[in-house]
């Protein structure tokens, strides 16, 4: 009954779009026997991925959204190789789930968030942290974005990213959701934007981006990138806020806080 019922077109066409044969089966409400046997027939390879991504996300960084998550992976993400196959992950705090479930969906993503907590050692005891992990995993994905710059043990050797000029401020977007962070306190006049890189090439790249939209952003303690002044920090917002649909939002709204407490409405 059920090989009547099918179309063989529309089941390689389901098949194709969505990878997984116990998708497909559920489309047409049918078991996976029917199905198996129209791919075959129809001399498609049968690969039975759960999970599913957009494995080509990243081949070409042509849209504010893919520059932006290519540089919150810069400073959030990270790749593990193995001979069993590659993955891509990022690790964020509990507190910014919403954020990885944001991006969880743009990537075109099923994977797994899973929580867990991380426990660091000091002297004076145990810190422990909430965190929310996903890991995806796809040779393909990997080696797209592996194309864009991004590489394994990157702290001291991440380069600047290889994306057109007008998607570079939505890439610092990103890149500062992921390491950096602002700050201000009115009681004693500071204000505070920081962004943290190892990469002697990468500091050249953030500095010599901001310096050209006259903004003025200094080193300190040879990884800390900071602007300590109200007017740049004003231009900083504008520079990566203006105009944007995605980013994190308790960052952004600090931002704003500091705008509100001074007057600035431009």
């Amino acid at each position: 009954m059920e090989k009547l019922l099918l179309d063989k077109t529309k089941v390689v066409e389901s098949y194709l779009r969505l990878k997984n044969i116990h998708k497909v089966a559920e489309e047409f409400k049918v078991s996976l026997s029917p199905i198996k046997r129209i791919l075959k027939e129809s001399g498609i390879e049968i690969t039975n991925r759960r999970y599913i991504v957009n494995d080509s996300y990243f081949d070409i960084i042509d849209t504010e959204e893919r520059a932006y998550w290519l540089g919150f992976l810069y400073a959030d993400g990270y790749i593990r190789e193995r001979k069993s196959g590659n993955s891509l992950e990022v690790k964020l705090s509990v507190k910014d789930k919403d954020h990885l479930l944001l991006f969880r969906e743009c990537i075109g993503s099923n994977h797994l968030i899973k929580e867990s907590q991380n426990k660091v050692n000091y002297k004076g005891g145990v810190s422990t942290s909430d965190m929310v992990h996903l890991a995806m995993y796809s040779t393909r994905l990997v080696e797209s974005i592996k194309n864009q710059g991004f590489h394994s043990r990157k702290t001291f050797t991440i380069k600047k990213p290889k994306i057109q000029k007008e998607m570079t401020r939505h890439f610092i977007r990103g890149y500062f959701d992921g390491d950096g962070s602002f700050s201000f306190n009115p009681n004693n006049y500071s204000n505070k934007m920081q962004i943290v890189t190892a990469s002697d090439e990468f500091k050249k790249f953030i500095i010599d981006e901001l310096v050209d939209n006259n903004i003025t952003i200094k080193l300190y303690s040879q990884i800390k990138l900071q602007i300590q002044n109200k007017m740049d920090n004003n231009k900083f917002y504008h520079y990566i806020y203006d105009g944007a649909k995605i980013y994190l939002k308790r960052k952004k709204e600090k931002y704003e806080e500091f705008r509100r407490y001074y007057g600035y409405n431009n």
